[in-house]
């Protein structure tokens, strides 16, 4: 038993010592305090991330203009070798082509990475993919994309249109492509097919569009997998005129904050948060889960934990 304790944490002391930095657009792994350099191609690497069982790396390299060419993801061993490389091919189109701009990558699971493609402001495309096969397994519209912690579900703010006044922009949750929140009243959680709009959750009350979503947080997955939680901002926004087209065109009001827990099969959970100074879009927000059914929000000096059902 003795012996067994000390091969857990002298694995668990290894892999705190590992991590992968990229500098001057190089790869760099530093193990044990000992830096080696990966890659030395000069080519242009935003951001490097090591595989769930901290065996591998994948970085994403971008690629000029002048050369004619196209972003690719690339996956080494912890030596420098490379093992597989492949360009995300966006599925969203009626035939499938190459991403022509990746914002971020993640390691979906132990043996799919997951890269946002740029589409416009308002929306990316998350494109998953199999690096020993090099298919797509994997493709959602939105942004915000977040992998379960067992790489089954992928969580993320649905689209939008682009540009689009506040009354046809109100964010809402999908877990792959499942709308699960906000929802009508009564309403089950629902497929959102291709580009799809979501069930209308606003209340038009003559030239005043109430209920209007807006999530003030990044989403986060509970350690089992089975949650997401973030905090949702819901206002009202009345329009000048019949005849507006962006969010100057009218006036914000009675904005409201609360936590919203929703999990994978719609259910939900909601903390009002009016007493902790969140109806603003001011303020470091911090939510991180402490176990399945409990959650702890820092904002600036206020610290609240909240036990979920």
């Amino acid at each position: 038993m003795w012996q067994r304790s000390c091969l857990v944490m002298l694995t668990l002391v290894s892999a705190a010592q590992l991590r992968v930095e990229v500098r001057k657009s190089e790869v760099w792994l530093v193990r044990d305090g000992q830096e080696s350099q990966l890659t030395h191609d000069a080519k242009a690497k935003p951001q490097a991330v090591l595989s769930p069982a901290r065996d591998r790396i994948a970085y994403y390299e971008e690629c000029p203009e002048a050369e004619h060419c196209m972003p690719a993801v690339v996956i080494l061993d912890l030596e420098g070798h490379r093992i597989t490389s492949f360009e995300p091919k966006r599925q969203s189109l009626p035939l499938p082509e190459p991403c022509a701009s990746i914002l971020s990558i993640v390691w979906a699971s132990e043996h799919a990475v997951g890269a946002e493609c740029h589409i416009n402001p308002s929306t990316s495309e998350y494109i998953e993919t199999d690096v020993s096969t090099g298919q797509v397994t994997r493709d959602l519209l939105g942004f915000d994309f977040v992998p379960s912690p067992d790489g089954k579900h992928v969580a993320h703010v649905g689209w939008m249109p682009h540009f689009s006044p506040p009354p046809y922009h109100s964010w809402y949750l999908q877990i792959d492509r499942i709308t699960v929140y906000p929802l009508p009243q009564g309403m089950s959680p629902v497929e959102q097919k291709n580009a799809s709009m979501p069930p209308n959750v606003i209340q038009q009350r003559g030239q005043t569009y109430a209920g209007i979503h807006e999530f003030a947080s990044s989403l986060f997955w509970s350690p089992d997998s089975e949650r997401v939680a973030c905090i949702d901002c819901t206002y009202d926004w009345t329009a000048n005129s019949p005849m507006f087209s962006s969010a100057g065109d009218g006036t914000e009001s009675n904005r409201h904050c609360l936590l919203a827990i929703v999990s994978v099969s719609g259910k939900v959970v909601l903390f009002p948060l009016t007493d902790i100074g969140l109806n603003s879009d001011g303020g470091d927000k911090q939510l991180s889960w402490t176990g399945s059914h409990q959650l702890t929000l820092r904002l600036l000096d206020v610290t609240r934990t909240f036990d979920v059902p």
